[in-house]
């Protein structure tokens, strides 16, 4: 399985002849880091939940401009969003894709969405902003800093479910010198726990 980070919680996917996009936010789109000329294909876009940093709408309507074909995969919520963009949704996963309820974790002074975790030929789980998950596939996107977790507590939970590759994700509110030494942080803690620690830079891709 191939994995590409393309900024904070966006993910690129590939396994079984089958590329699936994650969470295609706000940042990404706007520092325009995406390399359509480079990706032949996109089969399905899965979406955690409807914040601007996890589903931006511009975003997503250049994606379908490059990739008509590909089908989009969200909750009832995001279905109820993109419909009003004339944007169709599955609200079931297949073959590839599982959605899986977690609840949004806190935010201060803002409602929660509905928040979902996603997991990908039974392999990898994005938990979108949720450190909620009781269980973990091989490989985990961990959630590392936001306004509503702390890193501390994101590896302890990482740790209670054992996966065997853990991918950080939802970092963008680091600067460059501060990510790269939480990255360290984090490789030292998980080595002693015989798990691999991943420190993807913008488009590079790990083979998991």
């Amino acid at each position: 399985m191939k994995v590409t980070k393309y900024l904070h919680s966006c993910l690129l996917v590939e396994d079984q002849n089958t590329t699936i996009l994650l969470d295609p936010g706000n940042y990404t789109y706007q520092e325009k880091v995406f390399p359509y000329n480079q990706i032949a294909k996109i089969d399905y876009i899965a979406i955690t939940h409807e914040h601007r940093d996890h589903m931006d709408i511009e975003f997503l309507k250049e994606l379908l401009t490059h990739y008509p074909h590909a089908q989009i995969i969200g909750n009832e919520s995001i279905n109820t969003t993109l419909i009003k963009e004339n944007m169709l949704v599955q609200t079931v996963g297949n073959n590839f894709i599982n959605l899986i309820p977690l609840h949004h974790e806190k935010v201060l002074n803002f409602p929660l969405p509905i928040n979902c975790g996603i997991t990908l030929f039974n392999e990898l789980l994005h938990p979108g902003d949720s450190l909620q998950f009781l269980r973990s596939p091989r490989v985990l996107a961990l959630p590392i800093v936001a306004p509503w977790g702390s890193l501390v507590k994101a590896a302890e939970q990482a740790l209670l479910v054992e996966p065997k590759v853990v991918i950080p994700i939802h970092d963008w509110h680091l600067k460059d010198e501060a990510r790269h030494a939480f990255y360290q942080w984090l490789v030292t803690y998980f080595m002693q726990h015989n798990i691999t620690f991943l420190q993807p830079e913008t488009g590079q891709t790990f083979e998991v």
